[in-house]
């Protein structure tokens, strides 16, 4: 069984959780590979953003056909209903997640894709790796932790503190953006702190699903 995380941010504690874990490559991307209970499992970071997943999931599954991809990662709540480190899994087709080039930023924005699609959450690379792992048939399950909720602002604009093409932060960007914005600072830390929280959310629900195919 394949799982993937945009970033190890996201993947860190369910890593850590895996049994004889080690570190290797599948293909050209660093893997990790361990085991829970009797499922051997592999995990990669895709990157974050429709055109880095693409090239991740693509030397992926050239290199073995996994009986399953679980694409794991944090998501932004577009249904009021879930709060912060809430989680969802879902199989696609048909998983209320919208996948965007760009993510959702503030509360009108997502009440409006939540009205409009009916999505409950919203990613960057779901939809991507489906599509890919739909023409591999390979099925593909999503579970995604809630960062932020419908109801919150990103406290920094996207493009202010990551580069998709370099799939690195923007350190210089976001200081220079939180001294133009000194009241985004306290909520930045906010999101930051909480972050750890979600992915041991995140981890719990990944490990569940894998179980789930035992």
């Amino acid at each position: 069984m394949a799982v993937t995380f945009a970033r190890p941010e996201e993947s860190g504690p369910f890593r850590r959780g895996l049994d004889g874990v080690r570190k290797g490559k599948c293909g050209a991307l660093p893997a990790w590979r361990g085991r829970i209970g009797k499922i051997s499992v592999l995990v990669i970071h895709t990157g974050i953003g429709p055109v880095s997943a693409q090239r991740a999931i693509r030397e992926l599954l050239a290199h073995g056909k996994p009986r399953r991809v679980i694409c794991a990662g944090f998501a932004g709540g577009l249904d009021p209903a879930l709060r912060v480190g809430d989680t969802l899994t879902a199989d696609f087709p048909g998983a209320p997640i919208l996948s965007c080039a760009l993510p959702i930023e503030t509360p009108a924005e997502k009440i409006a894709a939540f009205r409009v699609t009916g999505a409950r959450l919203v990613d960057m690379e779901s939809a991507t790796l489906a599509e890919a792992c739909a023409l591999a048939n390979v099925p593909l399950t999503a579970v995604r932790a809630v960062s932020d909720s419908a109801d919150q602002f990103l406290p920094v604009p996207f493009d202010a503190w990551f580069d998709t093409q370099r799939q690195c932060a923007r350190p210089v960007a976001l200081v220079l953006h939180l001294l133009r914005h000194p009241s985004h600072i306290a909520p930045f830390v906010r999101f930051l702190s909480r972050l750890p929280r979600v992915a041991k959310a995140l981890a719990a629900a990944v490990e569940a699903a894998v179980r789930n195919e035992e």
